[in-house]
């Protein structure tokens, strides 16, 4: 098993509430994270986005197209407040057979 697929299903069991644990959560282009609506799919740990169901067809992020007869999604705005930002505690997430030993003063690099 690739250690990306190691690491998403060991999260996934001790925080099941998180979503998918991505291997590389860094966005390929730094100037397009990734937003509410992007859909894609996970390959080797890495989100790839195909294109945004909140966006109308004609967007230009979409330079890979969208799926036939797209019809742009619009939110119920009685739902607006579904989206909750904060962020993670500043403990350590690993996976269950991993622990985290004190700094020695070296590093590996």
């Amino acid at each position: 098993m690739a250690d990306c697929d190691i690491f998403r299903e060991q999260l996934a069991i001790k925080y099941p509430r998180y979503g998918h644990a991505l291997w590389e959560p860094s966005p390929r282009y730094p100037d397009k994270p990734v937003q509410v609506g992007d859909v894609g799919f996970i390959h080797e740990g890495k989100f790839y986005r195909l294109f945004n169901a909140l966006l109308p067809e004609n967007d230009p992020s979409h330079e890979c197209g969208v799926p036939k007869n797209h019809e742009q999604l619009v939110p119920n705005p009685n739902l607006s407040d579904h989206i909750e930002k904060r962020s993670l505690a500043r403990n350590h997430y690993c996976s269950a057979e991993v622990s985290v030993e004190p700094d020695q003063g070296y590093h590996s690099r």
